[in-house]
């Protein structure tokens, strides 16, 4: 009973959970004299510098995270488009510094628990409960996937009227998971009237799982 006392203990106070945490950043400018309505046509294509296998692979998921937001007129090839969706999809490993807490075990005495034996003499047990103290912290470095989406929406005579950048990391996600995760968030929050710079971090359902092998 003891050992499931410290175990929920020691969730509660580090706040750690199983579930997959995806923390990231949103950021995005759109072009105020220009209105992109969900009646638009627009044009998905993937960026001329970005890996042409990767890009290509997700070209699907951003016409279908496109309809998914409302805009049914979009395609990769769709004639006389209003607007071109370019993208690019990269990743890279990142190192990051964090705080940790450092705990160590103190033995604290809540009292004692007396009786009388049966030769009459008085005895005491001393009753000691061992508990996590905390005596600093220390900086740890992590290991981490991040993840980029950059995406532009461009006229057809090639102006850029809106410019998002959006990113993901994980430190262990597959970067396929972190790209599905990144496209369907940044194209669902997507504003089409107002800049945004939004950061995030949010936490997975119980069954859902990241890895190659999931």
């Amino acid at each position: 009973m003891k050992t499931l006392f410290y175990a929920l203990l020691f969730v509660f106070i580090t706040g750690c959970s199983s579930n997959v945490v995806m923390v990231g950043r949103q950021v995005s400018q759109v072009d105020p004299d220009v209105q992109i309505s969900q009646d638009a046509r627009i044009q998905v294509r993937a960026s001329a510098s970005g890996d042409p296998l990767t890009n290509k692979r997700y070209l699907d998921q951003l016409i279908e995270a496109f309809r998914s937001k409302g805009i049914q007129q979009v395609g990769s090839h769709l004639d006389a488009a209003d607007f071109i969706a370019q993208y690019n999809l990269s990743s890279q490993t990142q190192i990051r510094e964090q705080q940790r807490p450092i705990y160590e075990h103190h033995r604290f005495s809540q009292g004692s628990v007396c009786h009388r034996g049966t030769d009459g003499r008085r005895y005491c047990d001393r009753d000691y409960h061992i508990m996590p103290y905390l005596v600093g912290y220390e900086t740890t470095q992590t290991s981490v996937l991040e993840a980029v989406l950059d995406l532009e929406l461009l006229t057809p005579a090639g102006e850029v009227v809106l410019r998002s950048h959006s990113s993901v990391e994980h430190p262990s996600c597959s970067r396929w998971k972190l790209y599905e995760f990144l496209i369907a968030r940044t194209i669902a929050q997507l504003d089409f009237t107002e800049p945004l710079d939004r950061p995030y971090r949010i936490e997975m359902p119980e069954a859902y799982q990241c890895s190659d092998e999931a």
